[in-house]
Formats: structure tokens, C-alpha cells, sequence
């Protein structure tokens, strides 16, 4: 996020009705007050691309026309959607990092997929998912919110506007209904381990591409995969309206390990 007001139409919130510094205050304030241990070391260690599955057999099956850019993501058992980053729950992942540094963990259960961000710090954290149909960009700060593009022309035009909700961190009733509705949930700011973010993804992942980013209240920013170029980081820090040419090329297309 830069500098000016985080709940403006052109920025990615950190929640909505606030200024930046009044959510990065809050965070701070919840922060120093948790009593939550701290997240244990997970031994997950990360899963090579396969050299031996060729460029066009990978997408061959993806609904993205992606260069040969892809994770394998391991099947495992669906961790609890918490902010914690619980013993043994993301042990087999995928694990790579952000270009800060941060952690991205994904593993799948079969059909779901779950995505984990760990930093250092807090803000804001957004997946964006994308097949040929849809583009996600799946938000969690304050509040858990979403948008979604679909194609126009050559771009992709805004028909799902952000509309923020579950704000609480002890009622997952708001999450499940999200779930139920949208396809997909997350842990907010306040819950869990500072830092961590789990989703839920029910959405079509299997040959879809996928990017993160991370936004604190200060205008730092981070951004997996870590190449992405200065044009891609933007298109997943702002919220643009219509006539997107999102750089899906430079995200990475999901498979499960094994495929």
C-alpha cells in the first residue's frame, strides 16, 4: 500500500471505514495483548518442479496457457484455518519465499486447496487466483473481502466489487457462510499468530495460476512468486475497475505433486 488512505477505491484496505494508520494501530494493540505461543517450526522443506514432466504435458491440463511455470503441490491433510500454523498440519507443503523473505506454504486434501503466509510483520495479505474463466483476489486483513474478474476482450473487467465481512476473530459463523457462498475463507489479522494466514480454497486451483502479495500499513510491500515484474506487482495492490491486462504469465500455475 503507499502512502495516503488505505481504504481509498485504488488500494487493496487493510479493512473498511478506516484509515491505514487506525487499522495498523488496532493490529498493533491486539498484538501486544495476545497471549498466543508462538508458531512452531515446521519441518516442511520445499518440493522441487519436476524436470521430468514436460512444459506441454503441464498445460496441457491447465486452464491457464502458462511458459512452463508451475507447482506441484503435495496432498496432505487440511490443517485448521486458525493463524496458527499448528504442529505437523503443513509439514509435507510446498514451501518457497516471498521477496521479503516471508514464507508461502500450499498443500491440497484431494480437492481443496490451502494456502499459508507467514511474515514478519502485519497488514494485508491477497491471493489472486486465475483460470480462463475467472481471476480471484482473495483479501485478508481486518476483514476477509474479495473480488473477481472475468474476461473482456483482451482484459478482464471488475464484476464482484470488494464487500467486507467477518471481522470477528471468536464467530467463524460469518467464514463458514463466506465458504458456503464464495468457495473460499481465511483466518483475519486479529486471529492466530501475528503474521500467519491460512485459506480455505474450494475454488477451481487444479491448473490455475496463482500469485501473493503482502502490504503492511507503512507502504512495504512483498510479492510471490519473487520475480514478478514491477507491472505484475501493481495489478495485485490495487483495485482496478475494468480493462485489466493481468501479467498471468509471470504467476505460477498450481498441479498436484504426482500429475
Amino acid at each position: 500500500m503507499k502512502k495516503g488512505e488505505i481504504c481509498s477505491g485504488d488500494r487493496w484496505p487493510l479493512g473498511s471505514g478506516c484509515a491505514w494508520w487506525w487499522c495498523v494501530a488496532v493490529f498493533v494493540a491486539v498484538a501486544l495483548c495476545a497471549c498466543a505461543a508462538p508458531s512452531p517450526t515446521t519441518s516442511a522443506t520445499p518440493v522441487e518442479q519436476s524436470t521430468s514432466t514436460s512444459v506441454e504435458a503441464v498445460t496441457s491440463t491447465a486452464p491457464i496457457s502458462a511458459p512452463g511455470r508451475f507447482v506441484e503441490v503435495p496432498a496432505a491433510s487440511g490443517p485448521v484455518i486458525d493463524g496458527v500454523l499448528g504442529w505437523g498440519e503443513w509439514d509435507d507443503a510446498f514451501l518457497d519465499t516471498m521477496s521479503d523473505g516471508s514464507s508461502v506454504f500450499s498443500i491440497h486434501d484431494g480437492e481443496t486447496l490451502y494456502v499459508a503466509v507467514e511474515t514478519d510483520g502485519i497488514g494485508a495479505v491477497n491471493l489472486a487466483l486465475a483460470t480462463e474463466e475467472e481471476i480471484w483476489i482473495l483479501h485478508s486483513s481486518a476483514a476477509l473481502g474479495s473480488a473477481r474478474y472475468v474476461p473482456s476482450g483482451a482484459d478482464w473487467e471488475l464484476v464482484h466489487g470488494f464487500s467486507w465481512c467477518c471481522r470477528s476473530s471468536t464467530d467463524d459463523a460469518d467464514r463458514k457462510s463466506l465458504l458456503a457462498d464464495e468457495g473460499w475463507q481465511a483466518n483475519i489479522g486479529f486471529e492466530g499468530d501475528e503474521g500467519v494466514v491460512e485459506f480455505e480454497v474450494e475454488l477451481t486451483w487444479h491448473g490455475a495460476a496463482l500469485a501473493v502479495s503482502f502490504i503492511t500499513g507503512t507502504g512495504t510491500e512483498a510479492f510471490w512468486p519473487v520475480d514478478l515484474s514491477s507491472a505484475a506487482q501493481e495489478q495485485l495492490v490495487g483495485a482496478r475497475q475494468s480493462g485489466v491486462d493481468f501479467r498471468l504469465d509471470e504467476w505460477l500455475v498450481f498441479v498436484p505433486l504426482g500429475e
